[in-house]
C-alpha cells in the first residue's frame, strides 16, 4: 500500500509529502506504525536521514540519497539555510496582525521524549504570523529558525496558545465539531466522530539548496484533507 507521496527525487535526494500517523523513522520500541524511512528503503538502494517529522505531524521532509548529500543538507540545516514553515492550528484567538517572534531556550526533559522551556536550554526561536482568525481560535503559521526537538508544539504552549491537538503540551486528543458548532444533534444511538485526531500541524513549506547544484529549491504542500474540513468548520462555526 501506497502510504506516502514523493514530490521530487533525483539522484541526491528525495522530498516527501509525509501523513500523519508515520512515523520518520523506526521509534523505541516498535509499535508496528508504518515508519517512512523503511517504506522508502524499498524502493532506494541508499537513504539517509537529514531531519524528522513527528509522527502525527504531516508535510514536507527531504532525505539524503548519498553520504555526501547528507553531510551537505545537515550543514545547511545546523547553518539555518534551510527553512521550514507550518500551519499550525491552535487554542485562542490571537489579537496580533505582524509577524512575532518566540525566543525561549528549549531543554529535553532527561529520560523522556518531550522538552520544557528552561533557561539553560538551548537558544530556540520561532517566528509565527496569524494566517485566520476563529471565535476562539487561530490559524498561525510558524517559520522554525532553530530546530529543537518539538519547538513549534513547545514554543506555542508557552504563549499560552497551544495547538488545538497535542497529546503532550495541549489540552485535547481529540477535536469534536460539537465543540463549536450550535445546535449540534446525532440521531438515536449514533456515536460523534472526531473531526481531527491528530496533532493540528502541518509542513506544508520546505526551502533548500540543492546538495550538488546549489540550485535554490521550494517545496510546497497542500493541507491534507482533515485539516482542511477542520479550517472550513472553523471558518463557519469556530
Amino acid at each position: 500500500m501506497r502510504v506516502f507521496n514523493a514530490i521530487h527525487e533525483d539522484n541526491d535526494i528525495v522530498v516527501v509529502d509525509k501523513p500523519a500517523g508515520i512515523y520518520t523513522i523506526q521509534p523505541r520500541h516498535s509499535t508496528g506504525d508504518p515508519v517512512l524511512f523503511d517504506i522508502l528503503r524499498q524502493k532506494y538502494d541508499e537513504l539517509f536521514l537529514v531531519h524528522r517529522l513527528d509522527r502525527d505531524t504531516s508535510g514536507l521532509i527531504v532525505f539524503a540519497r548519498n553520504t555526501k548529500s547528507q553531510t551537505i543538507l545537515s550543514e545547511q540545516f545546523h547553518e539555518n539555510k534551510i527553512n521550514k514553515s507550518y500551519y499550525a492550528f491552535v487554542d485562542g484567538n490571537l489579537d496580533f496582525e505582524d509577524t512575532y517572534l518566540i525566543d525561549v531556550p528549549i531543554m529535553i526533559i532527561p529520560g523522556k521524549y518531550k522538552v520544557s522551556i528552561h533557561e539553560k536550554g538551548k537558544p530556540s526561536q520561532t517566528k509565527i504570523r496569524v494566517v485566520e482568525h476563529y471565535k476562539n481560535f487561530t490559524m498561525l503559521e510558524a517559520k522554525l529558525l532553530t530546530g529543537r526537538t518539538h519547538q513549534i508544539r513547545i514554543h506555542l504552549n508557552y504563549i499560552g496558545y497551544p495547538l488545538m491537538i497535542d497529546r503532550l503540551y495541549g489540552h485535547r486528543t481529540e477535536f469534536y465539531l460539537s465543540e463549536i458548532k450550535k445546535k449540534y444533534h446525532l440521531k438515536k444511538d449514533q456515536k460523534e466522530l472526531p473531526l481531527v485526531k491528530r496533532q493540528t500541524l502541518h509542513a506544508h513549506q520546505l526551502e533548500l539548496e540543492h546538495p550538488e547544484t546549489g540550485e535554490k529549491m521550494i517545496f510546497n504542500s497542500e493541507l491534507p484533507k482533515d485539516l482542511r474540513a477542520l479550517r472550513k468548520q472553523l471558518a463557519k462555526n469556530g
